[in-house]
């Protein structure tokens, strides 16, 4: 064989596998058109790879009915200062202090949170008569 065969015995070689097609993208997750197949296959990899451990926010019943009870104290003391029907005194939910004091106009709330010791001061001018 001549190099002149062989070279165009691998011309032909070279040009009959360099023919191609065109390239066609097919997504995989079926969010974004892949086959729906997939979806549990990447879902199950994605958990398995999930390393965040999710924080239970479930309260037990006493800690619930504790915070209802503190609420409605605070509800029951609020509505009591808006009408002008509350007196003078020290109120205690549990987790905070409630100090009531009449003013000249109105009146002085002292919130205290027992466990941090945070103070909050509120002035209100009151509209009706406290007793």
């Amino acid at each position: 064989m001549t190099y002149r065969t062989l070279l165009a015995l691998v011309t032909l070689c070279v040009a009959g596998s360099g023919q191609a097609t065109e390239l066609i993208y097919t997504p995989v997750n079926p969010s974004f058109g892949g086959n729906p197949q997939n979806g549990a296959f990447l879902l199950n990899k994605a958990q398995a790879q999930n390393d965040n451990k999710s924080v239970s926010n479930e309260k037990d019943f006493v800690t619930r009915f504790k915070e209802s009870l503190e609420r409605n104290i605070i509800n029951s003391i609020t509505r009591g200062v808006a009408d002008g029907e509350i007196t003078d005194g020290v109120y205690d939910t549990g987790d905070f202090r409630i100090e009531v004091a009449a003013t000249g106009n109105g009146v002085m709330l002292t919130i205290t949170n027992t466990a941090t010791g945070e103070i909050t001061v509120i002035e209100m001018p009151t509209f009706g008569g406290i007793s």
